[in-house]
């Protein structure tokens, strides 16, 4: 890669989290976290109760359905390994479901293979796509449904929001995810009585201390600005991989039992009250790729009638794995860091949470999905180019054109 696109990478996450924003919340941090409340509880679709991550929400969750030990939960394959750790934490034992590839959400036909011996059932709203919660709650019946809406924010199933139509649903705040304010995740539940278990555990979660909270606000600030132009080529990309084999720093495992944050509670309320301008941008960015870009040996992301997807990632999938590392390449050689999203789940649920290769469409996608920019704070002319190196993308090896009788060039 050139000197040039080095400088002006264009990282494969949003994270949207400046200088005034640490500011923001410095100043929440001093301030009682309870007021504003409601208009959070309106955004996300009921009365909210709030933790430091998802993976503990999800833990919690699990730990008020009062489940038995060893209670297997239905969960996608095509899935964070976080979830399965978080079910294992609540001493459960994760049951992994097959997606359908056009949505990349949990099947509701395999749903219905698997369902017995199912205790509670966890569906993810993968890339922001809704999955069809109707034919999934008419399979599931009376398990409980938990919506796992981490990248769904404001995506609409049938007229409504997700994480409306489970049981339970929860959300993810961190920088990366769709709102970029931290860290920190809602749990959202209009069931009284399992609305009173999760508020018992909440409560007893221990409070970030004021020197903590401090210092992970600025430390979220630094964090951020590695992930723009033009630190991210130079500094954030070969640092954080550095880092991450010594720290491990994407630790997929394990998590800190805690409230959330008071600066990172202060800029979810902010930016919920107008986040849906910045949604309406981002999907119209989605169809100007899904316009521009013109494949067919790329398969693009399409919306399902009656859905509206917030297009938290732009997913395109290609015919088997190596094409889809020969496109990654080749935008990236262009300056483009694209993502082979959850490239190693089957092995991953496979070494540890004991997988046993019965999710076939979750294994393919897995190895051909790969994640473009396409995130609201993208000018236009970054969409132009990307679209551009999409469409300029070889159909085959430059060595076998030559060995066919073409050019190299």
């Amino acid at each position: 890669m050139s000197l040039k696109n080095t400088i002006g990478l264009i990282p494969r996450y949003n994270w949207d989290y400046g200088f005034i924003d640490m500011l923001d919340a410095f100043t929440g941090a001093l301030r009682a976290p309870g007021a504003g409340l409601s208009d959070v509880n309106g955004a996300l679709g009921g009365p909210s109760l709030f933790t430091t991550s998802g993976r503990l929400s999800l833990y919690v969750i699990l730990k008020a359905l009062n489940l038995p030990e060893g209670a297997q939960v239905g969960v996608p394959l095509y899935c964070c390994s976080v979830v399965f750790d978080a079910i294992v934490q609540a001493g459960c034992r994760p049951r992994f479901l097959d997606i359908t590839s056009d949505t990349y959400t949990l099947s509701p036909q395999d749903l219905e293979r698997k369902l017995k011996g199912l205790s509670a059932i966890v569906v993810v709203h993968m890339f922001g796509h809704p999955a069809d919660m109707d034919a999934i709650r008419a399979v599931a019946g009376s398990i409980p449904v938990i919506e796992d809406c981490a990248q769904s924010l404001f995506s609409v199933y049938k007229g409504k929001r997700t994480g409306a139509a489970g049981t339970v649903s929860f959300f993810t705040f961190r920088s990366g995810k769709y709102l970029s304010a931290g860290e920190g995740s809602a749990i959202v539940c209009n069931d009284p009585g399992l609305f009173a278990s999760i508020k018992a555990l909440t409560d007893a979660l221990p409070p970030w201390g004021l020197l903590p909270s401090l210092f992970h606000h600025g430390a979220t600030f630094i964090k951020s600005a590695l992930y723009h132009r033009p630190w991210y080529g130079v500094v954030g990309l070969p640092l954080g991989k550095k880092l991450d084999k010594s720290l491990n720093l994407t630790a997929k495992s394990g998590f800190t039992e805690r409230r959330i944050a008071g600066g990172d509670l202060h800029i979810v309320k902010g930016r919920l009250r107008t986040f849906d301008d910045k949604i309406r941008r981002q999907r119209e960015n989605a169809r100007y790729l899904l316009d521009t870009v013109a494949r067919k040996d790329v398969v693009l992301p399409r919306e399902k009638p009656g859905c509206e997807s917030n297009f938290f990632q732009f997913a395109v999938r290609l015919k088997n794995q190596k094409e889809r590392d020969r496109l990654a390449s080749h935008l990236f050689r262009w300056g483009i860091d694209a993502g082979k999203y959850l490239d190693d789940a089957a092995e991953d649920a496979h070494s540890r949470y004991g997988y046993h290769g019965d999710c076939p469409v979750s294994e393919h996608c897995a190895k051909t999905v790969l994640t473009v920019p396409a995130y609201y704070s993208l000018s236009r002319a970054d969409l132009e180019y990307i679209a551009d190196r999409l469409n300029a993308f070889p159909t085959e090896p430059a060595t076998e054109r030559v060995a066919k009788g073409g050019t190299s060039s």
